[in-house]
């Protein structure tokens, strides 16, 4: 966000692990000021306020995340996501429907601006064919199927 120069809000919660504390202190804290905000856990309305009015979600996480809730919540609202191709991130974003992938934060900060051109609707479409209610059910129940036919079938 310093980079492309535009404000920056941090929301969720910093982790009593030692690490993330540490990281926190050494490498977010001292960023913080006009410009970047640390409002720490939000709940679910405040969470949904702040993405619809985000012009978009970074998620600069280098872990390969198993999903990313945040970022499907973001679509769901309309927003578009920067991430790096970490893990399922790299599943959920359709790079120039839903958002970008990008490899640095310079990449990151120079995706901002074109996060503009993204259409929420199809933020939203996408939320909704991949990760509504009935299509995870739907999904999971078609692997449950997989699996009870593998362990009946003889051997």
């Amino acid at each position: 966000a310093h980079i492309a120069r535009v404000p920056l809000l941090i929301a969720g919660q910093v982790f009593p692990y030692p690490d993330h504390q540490r990281y926190f202190e050494e490498r977010i804290g001292p960023r913080l000021g006009p410009g970047a905000r640390f409002l720490g856990p939000v709940g679910f309305a405040r969470k949904r306020r702040l993405l619809t009015a985000a012009r978009c979600l970074l998620v600069p996480s280098l872990v390969a995340e198993t999903g990313s809730l945040v970022a499907m919540e973001a679509l769901a609202c309309g927003t578009p996501v920067i991430a790096f191709p970490a893990g399922a991130l790299a599943e959920i974003v359709e790079p120039g429907v839903t958002g970008f992938l990008v490899n640095d934060a310079r990449e990151m900060a120079e995706a901002i601006p074109a996060a503009e051109e993204i259409e929420p609707e199809a933020c939203r479409a996408v939320a909704r064919a991949r990760f509504s209610l009935e299509q995870m059910v739907e999904r999971y129940f078609a692997i449950y199927g997989r699996l009870a036919a593998e362990a009946s079938a003889p051997a």
